[in-house]
């Protein structure tokens, strides 16, 4: 009783007074907090031992709030300690399983409802409808209303109407409207969100008419219905207008406020949404989640949380929710670790969503280990919270350990779905394992969701991965009816494989058959077009997706720039940025790294400081540009200032890449020492790349105790590169070491490695034209060759010496004309091998 006595008094004097007058039901009232569920558990003790018993009312009340916080054992427990449960407490504990999209107990309370002869009422089907997760029990519920009388009422159509736009079963969800004898402005409403989720927005506009000429009331709730399920920017700014017309907005109807918030967060239109919320005069809990939610990095929305709090407005588990979405990301568990304790503190760690929301945090934070602890000590897991584990741990690569959670999941009958199949088979591709891949198709075609278009989009992309684009294209051919998932898998997989030609004719077959295509489909086609360096054939596509309305995307307006920096034309690339989204952080991406390709450096460090200004928060592809920029410039100590900067000021984690840039710029400024001394202190392990960039760096300044390092590191990593014994041969014959050249060669033709033969190509009139040394296969090699001698007589008279055998094996591509022998006529030899550059002093802006 002393410990029971202390915790009454933090609480209050009141419970302590109503357990000392014997009145155990108020005071079991009077003790229900989200935060201190043990107390309900004291004093519900003392209820018992006093002779009471719950009653229908009292254990209403009970599971009322245990269900509706998530604490499922504690609201069953209530349940079944009441000897006569009725309908009431029924509907109370469905409607806190159908709350948290638990389908399977939901189905189970019902049928015991009807088995103890209860009579189910409108909330009780309300409840059962939605608590409908996939389309099979949406169906059987429907059936079920229909026997019971209560299929053609507006409480239970709209939630039905619901269910069926979300599952996009357009065809059912029109006859529940058709069917619907009392259709008011609620049902309505959802139809038209039904149209405008699934894209059908002249029928959904249709509706809206009907609605208004039918006299109903257009009020700020049905607004927010329509708005709340959009992903189409233009369609929610018409919302939006119409609500501004109607006065809701500037403190109209903080309730419609919010929505409009949310919709711009959702679509990507950050800022858009920010100024929404500085229009609302008095902000409430709602209005503060959704601005973290639109909070432009992590460290903007930990900030907003933090000044929420001051402020004393209190937090729900949907502010915990964004927040926790906002902050995660690599070297910031920190953050997220200070959120899990106000979750402890607040309660809300017994709330599914918000484990689950924890468990994704520490996934993308790489704690993996932070993250299975909030799993196992989670109340109740579902099958979001296996998922999100078994997506962590193959995002991270513990693949053997997502496997293992995939097998214990079905052990525990938790029902497998669309999510837990895309992540496994991720781990088939991660693992690069076709076994796999072809089990898991099995377990698909057993369990029934070879029907299902984004788990078959996501087998088709697993194969792809797995190196048998042969079985990507059997899949894709077998599906019934394509649709544009199926395509941009299968578009996707053949540009992964290089088969670009491939990729670009399904790409016209599908526009001859009227499949309809999306803007990812655009973005696949030009990322073809870059990899091909077709310039026509990238604007004929960029037209098409013009015509189609598609060339706002991002996806589109990025592809489009890189078509045009891959190509050559960075004019182009330049006009298309200017007509790009500001908020287009790829874009800007693009922009620089075409920028650095082409030696533009100066205006790549402009664009970076643009960037600052428009308040867009860079990345590590930013970062892997510029430094891209000051490699091909030779310039040091922007290159060292900039990799500072990634760290110190926006907490990104240097990849491969970035350490890659650094050697080869050390590299290139003969600083060969500090180069070695980067890698060694990388805490990475270096790959083949950078071992092979080094050695490079060594065969230009003649270092040959390094370069034997570093070949011997890259031959460790990959045995039959032929570029490894290549350039350590060249490196042992500037050092006069034949011996070692001979042994070099005669290795070569052991292991049958040889150095394929460079080729140059040129597009003219919409045919490629290709080049081999000393190729006398072109038809027009004579005419070719003629102008070469031109140009090589033309460069004599300018004194420009063309040196024979300056050319270094390395790791880039461009062209170089060599003249071959001593005669006035010259032969021409032509080879994709890099122009190599000339030791640089330290930063000297001039190099190229």
């Amino acid at each position: 009783m002393k410990k029971l006595t202390v915790t009454v008094t933090r609480h209050g004097p009141s419970i302590k007074v109503l357990i000392s007058q014997n009145l155990h039901p108020q005071a079991l009232k009077a003790s229900l907090s989200p935060h201190s569920p043990f107390l309900t558990d004291q004093i519900y003790s003392h209820f018992i031992k006093s002779g009471h018993s719950l009653d229908p009312f009292l254990s209403t009340t009970l599971i009322s709030h245990f269900a509706k916080h998530g604490d499922f054992s504690r609201a069953l427990s209530f349940f079944l300690d009441n000897p006569n449960p009725d309908t009431i407490s029924f509907n109370s504990l469905i409607s806190g399983f159908a709350r948290f999209g638990r389908a399977g107990p939901v189905l189970g309370l019902f049928n015991e409802l009807r088995h103890l002869g209860l009579k189910p009422d409108v909330f009780t089907l309300s409840s059962l409808v939605k608590g409908c997760e996939r389309i099979e029990e949406n169906e059987i519920v429907h059936g079920v209303c229909l026997r019971l009388g209560f299929g053609n009422g507006a409480f239970v159509v709209s939630g039905l109407i619901e269910n069926y736009a979300k599952s996009g079963d357009l065809v059912s969800a029109e006859k529940c409207f058709r069917e619907c004898f009392d259709v008011d402005n609620v049902v309505l409403t959802a139809m038209i969100c039904c149209y405008f989720w699934n894209g059908e927005f002249d029928k959904g506009r249709q509706v809206f008419m009907k609605l208004r000429d039918l006299g109903f009331e257009l009020n700020e709730f049905s607004l927010t219905g329509l708005i709340s399920g959009l992903f189409d920017v233009k369609e929610g700014q018409l919302i939006h207008g119409v609500g501004l017309k109607m006065g809701f907005l500037c403190g109209g109807s903080l309730h419609f406020n919010n929505a409009v918030m949310s919709m711009y967060a959702r679509c990507g239109s950050k800022l858009d949404a920010v100024k929404v919320f500085d229009e609302i005069t008095e902000p409430d809990i709602v209005s503060w989640t959704e601005r973290i939610g639109a909070a432009l990095d992590r460290f903007e929305a930990f900030g907003i949380f933090n000044s929420l709090r001051r402020k004393g407005l209190g937090v729900n588990e949907y502010t915990m929710t964004n927040v926790l979405s906002a902050v995660a990301g690599e070297g910031l568990s920190c953050l997220g670790r200070q959120i899990q304790a106000v979750c402890q503190k607040e309660g809300y760690l017994k709330v599914v969503f918000v484990g689950n929301a924890l468990i994704s945090m520490y996934n993308k934070c790489g704690k993996m280990d932070d993250a299975r602890c909030i799993f196992d000590d989670m109340v109740f897991q579902d099958s979001v919270s296996w998922n999100s584990l078994i997506a962590g741990y193959s995002d991270n690569g513990f693949v053997s350990l997502a496997l293992k959670m995939f097998s214990d999941m079905r052990g525990h009958n938790v029902e497998v779905n669309c999510y837990t199949l895309a992540s496994i088979l991720e781990v088939a591709s991660d693992l690069n394992s076709l076994h796999l891949a072809v089990q898991i198709h099995s377990y698909m075609i057993k369990c029934g969701f070879m029907s299902d278009d984004y788990v078959v989009s996501c087998l088709i992309a697993s194969y792809g991965k797995c190196g048998s684009c042969n079985e990507s294209r059997r899949v894709f051919s077998d599906v019934d009816k394509t649709s544009v998932m199926h395509l941009n898998a299968m578009l996707n997989t053949l540009v992964n494989a290089d088969c670009h030609v491939d990729s670009l004719d399904l790409f016209r077959n599908t526009v001859d058959s009227k499949l309809e295509v999306d803007s990812k489909t655009f973005s696949i086609v030009l990322k073809a077009c870059s990899a091909m360096t077709d310039l026509e054939q990238g604007r004929g596509i960029h037209s098409l997706a013009l015509k189609s309305g598609f060339h706002q995307d991002c996806f589109v307006e990025t592809a489009v720039i890189d078509l045009c920096c891959k190509c050559g034309n960075i004019s182009d690339a330049e006009r298309a940025f200017r007509y790009a989204s500001v908020d287009n952080l790829a874009a800007w991406n693009a922009m620089i790294t075409g920028y650095a390709q082409h030696g533009c450096y100066n205006e790549a460090f402009k664009l970076y400081d643009r960037m600052t200004v428009c308040r867009i928060e860079p990345d590590e592809i930013t970062y892997l540009g510029l430094l891209t920029s000051c490699c091909h410039a030779g310039l040091l100590q922007e290159a060292q200032s900039y990799m500072n900067s990634m760290v110190e000021c926006h907490g990104l984690i240097p990849h491969l890449e970035h350490y890659a840039c650094m050697v080869d710029l050390l590299g290139r400024v003969g600083l060969l020492e500090d180069a070695k001394k980067t890698i060694d202190e990388m805490p990475i392990e270096p790959d083949a790349q950078i071992w092979q960039i080094l050695l490079s760096a060594c065969n230009i300044h003649g270092n040959f105790d390094m370069g034997r390092v570093a070949a011997t590191k890259l031959l460790e990593l990959q045995p039959d590169n032929e570029s490894a014994y290549i350039l350590l041969s060249n490196l042992c014959a500037s050092a006069g070491m034949w011996n070692a050249v001979r042994k070099l060669r005669r290795e070569m033709k052991e292991k049958l490695v040889s150095k394929e033969p460079g080729s140059s190509w040129i597009q003219l009139r919409g045919s490629m034209h290709y080049f081999f040394a000393d190729d006398l296969l072109h038809p027009e090699h004579k005419a070719i060759f003629l102008e070469l001698s031109k140009l090589y007589e033309h460069m004599q008279d300018s004194k420009t010496n063309v040196r024979h055998g300056n050319s270094h094996e390395n790791q880039g591509q461009g062209t170089l004309l060599v003249p071959q022998g001593q005669d006035d006529k010259p032969s021409w030899s032509m080879d994709r091998t890099l122009l190599t550059v000339p030791p640089l002093t330290h930063g000297n802006q001039n190099a190229a």
